[in-house]
């Protein structure tokens, strides 16, 4: 039979495992909403996509190479000709693209 101080403890050991995983989480979601708000805004027209590339026609006129990944968030279905903002990094990886009117 199993004695309640070891179920006490298995049980205690849970929740301060959760406790720890939920401010794991959050502490994830603060970074990616800091470096949102760092970000460089971009927008123009969208010329192709290459291999998870995106090329933009800037509002300067000069075409901008936007990388993507898993990371990115993308906010629908986007195609050629197609206005859209991004928020980027320094290198020009895309935090976040998205389709304008």
């Amino acid at each position: 039979m199993i004695s309640i101080p070891k179920v006490v403890g298995v049980l205690s050991c849970g929740v301060l495992l959760c406790l720890g995983l939920s401010q794991a989480a959050h502490a994830a979601n603060e970074e990616g909403a800091r470096r949102l708000e760092q970000a460089k805004v971009i927008t123009g027209e969208l010329l192709r996509v290459e291999y998870g590339d995106y090329f933009v026609k800037g509002q300067d006129g000069k075409e901008v190479r936007l990388t993507t990944d898993k990371t990115t968030q993308m906010m629908g279905q986007l195609k050629k000709g197609d206005r859209i903002e991004a928020k980027v990094n320094e290198q020009n990886h895309a935090l976040s693209i998205r389709q304008t009117e």
